[in-house]
């Protein structure tokens, strides 16, 4: 099981804060705006830098980002870092003036230097990255740092992160929680989620289910949906099953499409709620519509059987289509099958085959089986008695019903060199890493 943290809470959390100020300076009354106005022709920086603000923060229609470019110019010069930072913003966007990132960088760069949090913080996300900067783990650890010292919660989530991964340090799980849950204390939901994670897998202490389940609750409490999902993971580890649907289920609802999925299995199979097929292809096609591939597929293999729908060769190709394109071990298979049948796709063995030979080197035993088969018989190929022996005894290891047996039948066909080049080619195989 991994984690990922993004960048979408952090940067929402600095637009709000950044979005308050910016709209009261927006309000200004004309009296106000012409007083501000005095005091920033004047040489005032404060001033300068609330008229950039002013200008920025308009109506679309009416923003005008060079007179915003002008002003923080003036104010940035005068070492104003409210001004460095938006100013930077405007030359890595491009607005008001072209694009400019090495000079973004400078003076975001010393904004930072003022300790200025949000500088600081923007520049450790570019830096991790790659964006509009040179990749540079060492810079955003040092700027997520800088942010940690002042006790900023996002400067402390993202070092626990750096120190998770080995960003820019060597990886070190006891300071990763440390600094997850300094944030956490704070009341940040993906630093709760983070430490939730951590006594969920012992990283950095000792795995606590009990803990685990406070943190992931404390995250879940505040919208965060992926807590929502772990909790249904934790509650099937932890011994109380019973909970692990409603758990999916809160997580589908926030909008979680690996939620809807396993939501969606846990009704087809009846785990935990009873069987339902309808109700099935209902949390399968949330989750498909949210572009889960797990759930597009399952959709399109529900369409291909007739299971909770009416069997629609059209609509499962659709849907396969779309999970098999993003590497869906399973989908791939089931695509495979369709171009096999003819059925929403044309008759093409030899597409089917590719299909297959892309599922069997995920590791699925199905289409495993299926290349064996297409070798004994040469389907969309000619025949080749020792590539399907290879992929019998392949599915074998998967314990796919009748590949022993299979496979014991084409071994009686080989020759000894055939056999030999054989084993050595299954002692040499292992599945391919899932596409993530």
């Amino acid at each position: 099981m991994t984690w990922r943290l993004s960048g979408w809470l952090l940067s929402g959390t600095l637009a709000l804060g950044a979005g308050s100020a910016l709209a009261q300076t927006a309000e200004l009354t004309p009296e106000d705006l012409a007083e501000v106005q005095a005091r920033a022709e004047s040489g005032d920086a404060k001033a300068q830098s609330q008229l950039g603000i002013y200008y920025s923060d308009r109506p679309a229609e009416s923003q005008d980002y060079a007179k915003a470019r002008h002003w923080f110019q003036k104010a940035a010069d005068q070492g104003e870092a409210e001004a460095q930072y938006h100013l930077a913003l405007l030359y890595f966007d491009g607005d008001g003036g072209p694009a400019d990132a090495a000079r973004a960088e400078a003076v975001m760069s010393a904004a930072a230097e003022q300790g200025f949090l949000r500088a600081q913080v923007k520049l450790g996300f570019r830096y991790r990255d790659g964006d509009d900067v040179a990749v540079d783990y060492a810079k955003s650890l040092r700027w997520f740092t800088a942010a940690a010292a002042q006790g900023d919660p996002e400067g402390q989530l993202w070092v626990g992160y750096a120190y998770s991964k080995g960003l820019g340090v060597d990886v070190d799980h006891d300071k990763s929680f440390a600094f997850y849950l300094k944030a956490a204390r704070q009341g940040l939901d993906e630093a709760q989620f983070a430490v939730g994670y951590s006594y969920d897998f012992g990283k950095g202490v000792t795995a606590d289910c009990v803990s685990a389940e406070e943190w992931y609750r404390r995250a879940a409490d505040q919208g965060f949906s992926t807590a929502m999902y772990n909790l249904g993971l934790l509650a099937q580890k932890c011994g109380h099953p019973e909970q692990t649907a409603e758990w999916w289920r809160k997580a589908a609802e926030h909008g979680d499409g690996k939620a809807c999925h396993n939501l969606g299995v846990s009704y087809r199979d009846g785990n935990g709620v009873p069987q339902d097929h309808q109700e099935s292809v209902k949390w399968f096609r949330r989750g498909a519509e949210l572009g889960n591939a797990g759930a597009q597929g399952a959709l399109g293999h529900a369409y291909q059987l007739g299971r909770g729908v009416v069997p629609d060769c059209e609509q499962a190709a659709r849907w396969l289509s779309l999970a098999a394109a993003r590497k869906d071990p399973i989908s791939l298979v089931n695509f495979g099958i369709l171009y096999d049948k003819g059925c929403g796709v044309p008759h093409d063995e030899r597409e089917a085959l590719r299909l297959w030979h892309e599922s069997a080197n995920l590791g699925v035993g199905q289409a495993q089986f299926n290349l064996g088969v297409y070798y004994r018989d040469g389907q969309g190929t000619e025949k080749d008695p020792l590539s399907s022996y290879f992929w019998f005894s392949i599915a074998a290891r998967e314990n796919f019903p009748l590949a022993q047996d299979r496979a014991d039948k084409m071994r009686k066909l080989l020759t000894p060199a055939q056999i030999a080049e054989a084993e050595r080619r299954l002692a040499q195989w292992k599945p391919s890493p899932p596409v993530e």
